[in-house]
């Protein structure tokens, strides 16, 4: 009877110690899938294996804070003169963007045209807020302007797509 406990209390500490770990695993997952890191420049080589080689250099373009979201989501945030915000993210090998981070939006306007080639989606609200989103050289990019005024998203819709470029490394 002896050698049975001995195994039944085995198998028990095995169990527990592999839901454990797994607990472990999904806690420091979780905290990875959250982390918000601030970047000097948009080379997320380091963690993300990829860098942002190429954006827009108009001069009414101001490029603002660097973050890299998750360990896998570039996030650059610019300043459109006279003072619009937008945000660019971008992720390798078509990822998930989070775009649901932004603020909850109904887009009422779809557009879908071909930009330097690229199918691009243009979504936009009466409100002002609009979402670019493209694929390019797998990559997934978004640009998120919460604020605009007329024909602003459709402009830089043609700098944003035709200039950004991504590179793993």
């Amino acid at each position: 009877m002896m050698p049975q406990f001995w195994l039944i209390a085995a198998i028990c500490a095995a169990i527990i110690l592999t839901v454990g770990a797994a607990f472990l695993w999904s806690v420091i997952q979780d905290r990875h899938a959250e982390e918000k890191t601030q970047y000097e420049k948009p080379d997320f080589s380091k963690h993300a294996g990829f860098a942002v080689v190429r954006l827009p250099k108009q001069e009414f373009l101001t490029m603002g804070n660097v973050y890299l979201l998750g360990r896998r989501i570039g996030e650059i945030e610019f300043t459109i003169d006279p003072g619009w915000p937008a945000v660019l993210r971008v992720a390798a090998h078509e990822g998930d963007l989070r775009l649901r981070d932004f603020k909850k939006t109904d887009y009422d306007q779809l557009m879908v045209r071909q930009v330097d080639g690229i199918y691009t989606e243009l979504r936009q609200e009466q409100n002002g807020a609009a979402l670019i989103c493209w694929q390019r050289d797998g990559f997934s990019y978004a640009l998120y302007l919460p604020d605009t005024e007329m024909g602003l998203a459709g402009s830089m819709m043609e700098y944003f797509v035709t200039e950004c470029r991504c590179e793993l490394r």
